[in-house]
């Protein structure tokens, strides 16, 4: 059967829209990305940030555009306006040393304004593709496919300048994310993360009779001529009372612990300490 006038201009039309549909496809898989990555959470003795749980993946183009207007995306605010709460940080049980971070973006109201618009008429775009584009257009004539095909080269020059501004958000946000990546996980942070978790030199108090009491009696046990070496006594701590230790009481050292109690006389002697 001999293939009518327009077949080739057809199959043409018929390849155009799959590319558009292909584009369309890798814009949605790189904006669920980079929304699953803008909530993350850290905690202690664990490198890197890691991401939260997301349901982006089962969200529409519409409702990703949503979400990247509404949270990623935010317009700046005047000194006289309150800012919305933020829909991310409800409230939830987090283990200790370990917070929670999200990222957004402030930009000028007017070019907010303009994203919304064009996002929406990208999610547009998108529906009558793939809902409508056989409705809207005459495949079954040479000019009609003519016509379909700029319709197409038109939606994907659309899709692409689209694609090419979330590329390059998503590498400035990779770009943010890493410097903080590397922030956390540094001696500075993680020293300034735990002075927060130590405890109080009132809670320290609390532990100092059972270190007390232990150190009495390695002063009847250990002492020669009248003074006990520390380190004798430690030595005798650790097999007497193992579960008084530096590290569960949060002391830097025994010397503190001397220190603290100043219930001891204390002797140093070639560098050695007695008590």
């Amino acid at each position: 059967m001999e293939e009518p006038l327009y077949a080739e201009l057809q199959r043409e039309v018929q390849r155009k829209l799959g590319r558009c549909l292909i584009r369309i496809q890798q814009y949605e898989l790189l904006l669920k990305e980079m929304l699953a990555k803008r909530e993350v959470s850290l905690q202690t003795g664990r490198k890197g940030l890691v991401p939260e749980d997301s349901e982006s993946n089962f969200k529409t183009l519409g409702q990703l555009a949503g979400e990247l207007t509404d949270e990623y995306f935010q317009p700046t605010l005047t000194d006289a306006e309150t800012p919305l709460p933020d829909k991310s940080t409800d409230e939830k049980e987090q283990p200790p040393g370990s917070f929670h971070l999200s990222f957004s973006v402030s930009i000028a109201p007017e070019a907010h304004a303009k994203m919304v618009k064009e996002l929406q008429e990208l999610v547009d775009l998108r529906n009558d593709l793939v809902h409508h584009f056989l409705e809207g257009q005459d495949l079954l004539s040479e000019q009609g496919c003519i016509a379909a095909d700029m319709y197409l080269q038109d939606c994907y020059s659309e899709i692409d300048r689209h694609l090419a501004s979330l590329r390059e958000w998503a590498k400035s946000s990779n770009e943010s994310k890493l410097s903080m990546a590397a922030f956390v996980i540094s001696p500075e942070f993680q020293e300034f993360l735990l002075a927060g978790m130590k405890p109080s030199s009132s809670e320290r108090e609390g532990a100092l009779p059972k270190f007390v009491e232990v150190l009495r009696q390695a002063e009847g046990e250990v002492a020669i001529d009248g003074w006990t070496p520390l380190s004798a006594a430690i030595e005798f701590a650790k097999g007497t009372a193992p579960d008084v230790t530096l590290k569960t009481h949060r002391f830097g050292s025994w010397r503190q612990v001397l220190s603290e109690a100043r219930v001891f006389e204390v002797s140093r002697l070639s560098n050695a300490v007695s008590i």
